[in-house]
C-alpha cells in the first residue's frame, strides 16, 4: 500500500516536471548491487515506487575487463537488464565518475556496454587531465573526445558531468565549450558539485533559474527538454567539494 502511494506521487511529479526522476546505484534494501539478479531486483523495486530512471552502479561492471569478457560471458546478462528496464519503462544510464589520465579503454568499454543496454548516455567527469592548466586540459579533452568518436564502433551519447572543485575542469562554461566542439556529447548538471564548487552557490530558486538561463543562451532551449540532472550533496570549503554527504545534511536548497 505504501509503495502504491509513493508510486502515484512520483509519477505525478514526473508528469508535472516533464522529466524522469531516477536514482544512482542502489536502494535501501540493496544499496550496492553487484550481480545481475541484484540489479534486476533493484529495477523491480524502482518500478514499484514509480522511479523512471536508473544510473547503474559502476561496481556491477567491474568484472568486465575487455571485449572478450563482455561478449563471451556478460552479453546475455546485459540484455536481461535492458529488457527488464524496457518492460518497466525505466531509462538506463551508466556513470564512471573518476576516469584516470588514460581514459581511452574505459570510455570505449563503457560506451560499448551503454550501446548494448540501449542506455541514454555514459556519464563521466571531463577532469582526467589533472596535471595541466585548465585551458590546456580543455583543449586536450576536446581532442580526445573527437579522436574517440572516430574510433568508437558504436553510437552512444557521452554525458559530461560538472565537477565540484575550483581547480578541476568542469564548470558549466567549460562543458558548454566542449560540447560545441565535439560530437554526441551533452551536459550533465551535478547540482551538488556546482553548489560545492561555488562554496554554496544555490540557495534560492533564482540561483537555479539564472544558471539554466545561462545554459539556454549558451546551447539553446532544446537541451532543457531532455536535460540530465544529478542531485547530490558535498561538504565543501573555499576550494570546493571535500567529500560527499547525505542530501539531508546539505545546505543545497532544491525546494
Amino acid at each position: 500500500m505504501q509503495d502504491m502511494l509513493v508510486r502515484k506521487k512520483l509519477l505525478k511529479i514526473q508528469e508535472r516536471l516533464g522529466m524522469r526522476v531516477g536514482i544512482v546505484g542502489g536502494t535501501k534494501r540493496n544499496p550496492d548491487p553487484r550481480t545481475t539478479a541484484e540489479v534486476l531486483d533493484v529495477l523491480k523495486d524502482l518500478y514499484a515506487v514509480g522511479v523512471k530512471a536508473y544510473v547503474l552502479p559502476t561496481g556491477y561492471f567491474s568484472r568486465i575487463i575487455g571485449s572478450t569478457d563482455l561478449y563471451k560471458e556478460y552479453y546475455g546478462e546485459l540484455l536481461r537488464i535492458k529488457e527488464q528496464a524496457s518492460k518497466y519503462n525505466i531509462e538506463l544510464l551508466l556513470r564512471y565518475p573518476d576516469l584516470g589520465e588514460q581514459p581511452d579503454e574505459t570510455i570505449k568499454r563503457f560506451a560499448t556496454i551503454s550501446s548494448i543496454m540501449d542506455a541514454r548516455a555514459f556519464v563521466f567527469r571531463p577532469d582526467f587531465y589533472r596535471n595541466v592548466p585548465s585551458s590546456q586540459a580543455l583543449k586536450l579533452v576536446v581532442y580526445k573526445l573527437n579522436e574517440l568518436a572516430g574510433n568508437l564502433n558504436v553510437k552512444v551519447n557521452l554525458g559530461l558531468e560538472t565537477t565540484g572543485r575550483m581547480y578541476e575542469l568542469g564548470t558549466v562554461e567549460d562543458l558548454t565549450d566542449i560540447i560545441k566542439r565535439t560530437q554526441s556529447t551533452e551536459i550533465v548538471l551535478n547540482w551538488g558539485a556546482l553548489h560545492a564548487r561555488g562554496a554554496g552557490t544555490f540557495r534560492t530558486s533564482a540561483d537555479f533559474r539564472n544558471l539554466l538561463q545561462k545554459l539556454r543562451e549558451g546551447i539553446g532551449s532544446q537541451w532543457m527538454q531532455n536535460a540530465l540532472y544529478i542531485v547530490s550533496a558535498y561538504m565543501y570549503g573555499a576550494s570546493g567539494a571535500v567529500r560527499q554527504i547525505p542530501l539531508e545534511k546539505s545546505d543545497l536548497n532544491i525546494s
